[in-house]
């Protein structure tokens, strides 16, 4: 017969979310290894305790679970204290255990402060932090920023998972993501490469994962935010009260940049792995993704930031392409105005009715062309928003 744990970790196993019962079941083992005893063992401890009829010992689990809760939430000479979102997320796994057998329990746990919002730190800021990381840190800084996923898809990442590294950057790199289960085809930066070259010989080779613990695992969530947190105050880098810099602020500095550059937000949601169209991912090529990558990362997110004068070089020669760019891009609109006139006022008197702007009669094609750029400007600013407001994979910064 399986024993109390295996019985409660198939039901949540079958009726829940796969990051349900990873929940519960890390807040259940830490309890039993806080509280000394197995679970059938303490099932038995609680039917006893309703049995007694006596009001002390009912209670009994009530104050233990709660004792369990402040001892995660205190600092030792052993382990950091975990975030508050953290402790009440393991207490809950508790409580579900004993519900589950029919012994609920009702401790008082204290609710957490409302959450507050990501940081989206300044490229200067990123670079002080990044400067003065250590070298996992920086990797895990320069690849969080590459590949911009959720923190739970990147921090499972193993040695395996990598492309073939001596290969010309950026290089390429899939993964399937846990949350919306949909491609991410994204990139390694120059930078990245350089850093996970010299990372990779410092690990213990018994250990599949790339963000290794002292143990056989890989670092947690709050592992990684907790380190964050100590290099952004290393780096005197000043977060704003009521906001805090995760590891989750690399995704929204990556999108916020593509937003700012004018990346297409289909490139982008493809980047950092959310849902497209499949009929839109046909269309967005591989080379259409590397360029957009490029100007975002390697141009402008760059961490080491290069010398003053390779820098300089690249922008006098980025500033000749956007010229030679613009040149292009009006000579085409005045020639399609110039070929299809008629059709392009028609189009913006239509377009410009049905969102509500007041239209000009006498319009004329290229000025047409112009109103209508701005109203795709508009969509495209709207589902950046939509995209930076979406707060999945966010954490909490241990305190």
């Amino acid at each position: 017969m399986k024993n109390a744990k295996e019985r409660f970790y198939e039901y949540y196993q079958k009726a829940k979310a796969k990051n349900t019962l990873k929940s519960y079941k890390r807040g259940l083992e830490l309890f039993l290894e806080y509280y000394g005893k197995d679970a059938d063992t303490v099932l038995a401890e609680r039917r006893a305790d309703i049995q007694s009829e006596n009001f002390e010992k009912v209670k009994h689990f009530d104050r233990e679970v709660e004792a369990y809760y402040k001892w995660q939430i205190t600092k030792t000479d052993t382990r950091e204290p975990y975030a508050l979102t953290s402790a009440r997320s393991n207490t809950l796994g508790v409580i579900q255990f004993f519900k589950y057998f029919g012994l609920s329990i009702s401790p008082n746990i204290a609710t957490p402060p409302p959450t507050t919002h990501s940081y989206i730190p300044k490229i200067e800021e990123l670079r002080r932090i990044f400067n003065v990381s250590d070298l996992r840190m920086k990797t895990i800084i320069s690849l969080g920023l590459d590949l911009s996923w959720r923190i739970s898809d990147f921090m499972v990442l193993k040695v395996s998972d990598l492309p073939t590294l001596d290969q010309e950057t950026p290089i390429p790199i899939e993964k399937i993501t846990e949350k919306e289960k949909v491609l991410s085809s994204t990139f390694i930066s120059k930078e990245s490469a350089e850093l996970l070259r010299a990372y990779l010989p410092t690990l213990n080779p018994k250990n599949e994962y790339l963000f290794q613990t002292n143990h056989e695992g890989h670092l947690d969530n709050d592992s990684i935010n907790y380190e964050l947190h100590r290099v952004t105050e290393k780096a005197k880098v000043i977060i704003p009260k009521n906001k805090r810099f995760t590891f989750h602020s690399l995704r929204k500095r990556f999108l916020s940049t593509a937003y700012s550059i004018g990346i297409d937000h289909e490139i982008s949601k493809l980047l950092v792995g959310k849902s497209i169209g499949q009929a839109t991912e046909t269309y967005l090529g591989d080379v259409k993704l590397k360029e957009a990558f490029v100007k975002v990362r390697e141009e402008a997110l760059s961490l080491s930031n290069g010398t003053i004068k390779s820098e300089m070089e690249s922008k006098d020669k980025r500033i000749e392409e956007l010229q030679a760019e613009v040149k292009e891009l009006r000579t085409m609109m005045k020639t399609m105005s110039e070929i299809y006139g008629k059709e392009i006022l028609e189009k913006a008197k239509a377009e410009l009715h049905v969102s509500g702007e007041k239209g000009e009669t006498k319009l004329s094609p290229f000025e047409a062309l112009r109103l209508m750029a701005k109203l795709r400007e508009k969509e495209e600013q709207k589902a950046y928003e939509k995209m930076l407001e979406n707060g999945n994979g966010d954490n909490h910064v241990k305190q």
